[in-house]
Formats: C-alpha cells, sequence, structure tokens
C-alpha cells in the first residue's frame, strides 16, 4: 500500500479539531490523503488541554 512519510523536521503541526492540542502528521495513506478521506495516518501529538476526543466519521 502506498504511503507518504514525512521528516519530522518538516512536518507541519495542525490544531486538532476540539483545539484541545495538536499534532504533527508523519505518515498518511494514501499518498495526498486529507484529514477527511485517509486510510490510516501516523502522528505525534501535544496536548494543550483535556476534551472529547476528535470524531472523524466514517474513518
Amino acid at each position: 500500500m502506498p504511503y507518504t512519510l514525512l521528516d519530522p523536521s518538516s512536518a507541519i503541526a495542525m490544531p486538532w479539531k476540539n483545539g484541545g492540542g495538536s499534532t504533527l502528521e508523519l505518515a498518511i495513506c494514501p499518498v495526498g490523503a486529507s484529514l477527511d478521506d485517509f486510510d490510516w495516518r501516523i502522528s505525534s501529538a501535544s496536548v494543550a488541554s483535556s476534551g472529547a476526543f476528535s470524531r472523524f466519521p466514517g474513518i
């Protein structure tokens, strides 16, 4: 299965959907997928505050 492996030093941090932290995406499949249509992803997260887990319907 093709995937994109990203270098952590060039990866972009993005806020969580619930606003409680941010994530640094390290790998995603398929190539070119977004948070709305990925099959799987690996990320590193920073938690800023507690809260409900962000929902990803269909994923």
